[in-house]
C-alpha cells in the first residue's frame, strides 16, 4: 500500500498558484475567495515566510515557489496592516510576534540576509514600519544592494553600482533604495540622501531630488540642504521636477526648495519643457467603505502602452508608472487590478480634480505624496497639479443645482431616501460600505442576540451618527464617480446627491435607507469578524 500523503494547505495551493501565473506572465489569481483567505487566516504569515524559506535558493531549489509564498506573505501583512488602521490591537501584536521571531531566527543563525532582506521588502510594500528588533537584525546582517557581488565598503561606489543597475533611471533607482533600505533608522536616511546628492554622480543627484518627497520632514530638509549645496550641478530635468513639486510639500518648507531653484538658475540652468505624452484613457474605481478609489491611466509609449496607477486614500497613498508593454499585457493587467471592484472610464478633469483635492490631504497628513506621482505626471506629458481641497458645500451644490424639479418636492426627496437602498447602480459598490473598528465591534458584540433592526437603528442614532461627515463624503465622491458615465446609463448619482445633501444637513439616518442598508451590513460583518477573532484567540491559545 502507497503511503498517504499530506494534504496541501490553503497557503501551499495559493502560493503554487502565485508562482505558476508569474511564470507564464499572467498576473497573481486574486479574487474574492483570496481577499477572504487572507482576511480570516492572519497567522498563515508564518507559514508564508516558512515556504518562502524553504524553498529559496541557496537552501532550496524552487526560487519561483519561494517568491510565490513572499507574494502571498505581502498580502496578508497587508490585510493585517488594514486592520490595524482600523485599531484591532489583536492586528499590530501579531504584526510584532512576527517581525520579533524573524529577528529571532536571524540571531540563530536560521534566516539568510537575502530573506531577510525580502521580508523587510514585503513589510515595506504592505506600508508596515519595521520593529526595534527587525532593524537591529537588519542591521547586524546588511544585505546586497548589488547584484554583482558585495556590498562595496565605499558607499559612492555602492550608490553608482545601484544606478547602473536601474540604467540610471531615477525613479527604478530609488525604488530599490526604498526597498532595501525600509529598516533603516532615519538617521541613516537621510545620511543616504545626502550622499547621492553629494556623491559627484549625476544620476544619484538625480535621484536625491526626489528625496525631497520622502514622507519623513527630517529627510527631506537632509536632502535640501544637500542639494543647496550642488545646485549649480543640477540639470534642466531637475529644474523642472524641483519646481513641479514645489508646492506638492508643506508651506514651511517651499522656501528651501526656492534657495535650489534661485541657485540653479542663477548658474544659467534652464528649466526643461515637459516631454510630450498624453493619457488614451482613465479609469477609476468605485469608492469603497474606506474612503479609498484606484485610477489606472493608459498612455501610448511607441508601439506599445504604458500604465498608471494612483491609490487615493486619506491622500495620495500610492503612484507608479510601469515600463512599457504590449497591449495584451495591459489588457491582462487592467482584469487583474479590477477584480470585481466597479470602476468607470472618467475624464481628465475628474482625476485632476480629485489629485487636487487628495494632494491637499497628503500635505495635511504626512508633510508630501509618494514620489511616484511625479513619474504618472510626467507620463502624461506634464500635470500642473496643485493642493486644492474639494468644497464639499459647492460640489455638493453643483450636483443639487442639475436635479429636475420634480425630485426637490418634499414627497419625492422622502421617497428617495426611505428607498436609496434599493439602487440597483449601487449593488455592486456597498458591498464594502460598512464601519469596522473596534468601537462599533465592541457595540455590535455586546449587543449579540438582540434584534437586527433594532440594532442597527442603535448605531444610526450613535456610533454611526457621530461619523456622518464621512459618509457624507463617500456619497457625494460616488454620486461625482458615477456623474462621469455616459448620459444614457443614467446612473444613481442624483439619488446619492439628494443622500449627501440629506446626511450633510442632519437628518435622522434611520430615515434613509442607504444608511440602515449600511448598518445591517456592519452588524453583519462584524458578527462574521467576532466568530474569526474568536477562532484567532482559540487558534493562539
Amino acid at each position: 500500500m502507497s503511503r498517504a500523503q499530506p494534504k496541501s494547505s490553503p497557503t501551499d495551493e495559493y502560493a503554487k498558484r502565485i508562482a505558476q501565473a508569474i511564470a507564464k506572465g499572467r498576473p497573481p489569481p486574486f479574487n474574492a475567495a483570496f481577499e477572504r483567505y487572507c482576511e480570516s487566516s492572519p497567522r498563515e504569515i508564518f507559514a508564508a515566510f516558512a515556504g518562502a524559506a524553504r524553498h529559496m535558493p541557496p537552501a532550496g531549489k524552487d526560487a519561483p515557489l519561494a517568491f510565490g509564498y513572499m507574494f502571498l506573505l505581502q498580502r496578508l501583512l497587508e490585510h493585517l496592516r488594514y486592520r490595524t488602521e482600523q485599531g484591532y490591537a489583536d492586528a499590530a501584536n501579531l504584526i510584532a510576534d512576527f517581525q520579533a521571531d524573524i529577528a529571532a531566527q536571524t540571531e540563530t543563525g536560521h534566516v539568510e540576509a537575502g530573506m531577510l532582506a525580502l521580508v523587510a521588502g514585503a513589510l515595506h510594500q504592505s506600508e508596515i514600519p519595521a520593529s526595534p528588533e527587525f532593524a537591529a537584525a537588519l542591521e547586524k546582517q546588511p544585505v546586497d544592494l548589488n547584484e554583482d557581488g558585495p556590498l562595496p565598503a565605499d558607499v559612492h561606489a555602492a550608490l553608482a553600482g545601484i544606478l547602473e543597475a536601474c540604467h540610471g533611471d531615477p525613479f527604478m533607482a530609488v525604488g530599490s533604495l526604498i526597498e532595501t533600505g525600509h529598516s533603516m533608522p532615519v538617521e541613516a536616511w537621510g545620511a543616504l540622501a545626502s550622499a547621492l546628492a553629494l556623491a559627484n554622480i549625476p544620476a544619484a543627484r538625480g535621484a536625491a531630488v526626489l528625496f525631497l518627497l520622502d514622507p519623513n520632514s527630517a529627510v527631506r530638509r537632509e536632502v535640501a540642504n544637500a542639494l543647496s549645496e550642488v545646485a549649480a550641478s543640477l540639470t534642466p530635468i531637475e529644474v523642472r521636477r524641483l519646481i513641479a513639486m514645489r508646492n506638492w510639500r508643506p508651506e514651511n518648507e517651499r522656501a528651501g526648495l526656492d534657495t535650489i531653484i534661485r541657485k540653479a538658475r542663477a548658474a544659467g540652468i534652464g528649466c526643461a519643457p515637459w516631454e510630450a505624452g498624453r493619457i488614451e484613457s482613465i479609469v477609476a474605481t468605485a469608492v469603497d467603505g474606506a474612503a479609498a478609489q484606484g485610477f489606472l491611466l493608459i498612455s501610448p509609449a511607441g508601439r506599445k502602452k504604458r500604465i498608471s496607477s494612483l491609490l487615493i486614500k486619506g491622500g495620495i497613498a500610492d503612484a507608479w508608472s510601469g515600463e512599457p508593454e504590449s497591449r495584451r499585457r495591459i489588457e491582462m493587467s487592467l482584469a487583474a487590478a479590477g477584480m470585481d471592484t466597479p470602476k468607470l472610464a472618467v475624464s481628465r478633469s475628474y482625476l485632476d480634480r480629485t489629485v487636487a483635492h487628495h494632494l491637499a490631504i497628503s500635505i495635511e497628513n504626512v508633510g508630501a505624496p509618494p514620489f511616484g506621482l511625479l513619474q504618472v505626471a510626467e507620463t502624461i506629458g506634464g500635470a500642473d497639479w496643485q493642493p486644492a481641497r474639494l468644497d464639499f458645500g459647492e460640489a455638493l451644490a453643483e450636483l443639487i443645482g442639475e436635479l429636475p424639479k420634480a425630485m426637490c418636492e418634499p414627497a419625492a426627496l422622502a421617497s428617495v431616501l426611505r428607498k436609496s437602498d434599493e439602487l440597483d447602480d449601487l449593488e455592486a459598490v456597498v458591498q464594502s460600505w460598512f464601519e469596522d473598528d473596534p468601537q462599533i465591534a465592541e457595540a455590535v458584540e455586546s449587543a449579540r442576540g438582540r434584534d437586527r433592526a433594532k440594532l442597527a437603528t442603535y448605531l444610526l442614532q450613535s456610533v454611526i451618527a457621530r461619523r456622518r461627515d464621512r459618509w457624507a463624503d463617500i456619497v457625494l465622491r460616488t454620486a461625482l464617480w458615477m456623474r462621469e458615465a455616459p448620459p444614457e446609463a443614467d446612473l444613481c448619482w442624483r439619488e446619492l446627491a439628494i443622500v449627501a445633501k440629506a446626511l450633510a444637513d442632519g437628518r435622522d439616518m434611520t430615515e434613509i435607507g442607504l444608511m440602515r442598508d449600511i448598518a445591517l451590513r456592519t452588524i453583519a460583518a462584524l458578527e462574521d469578524a467576532g466568530r474569526m477573532n474568536r477562532a484567532f484567540h482559540a487558534d493562539r491559545a
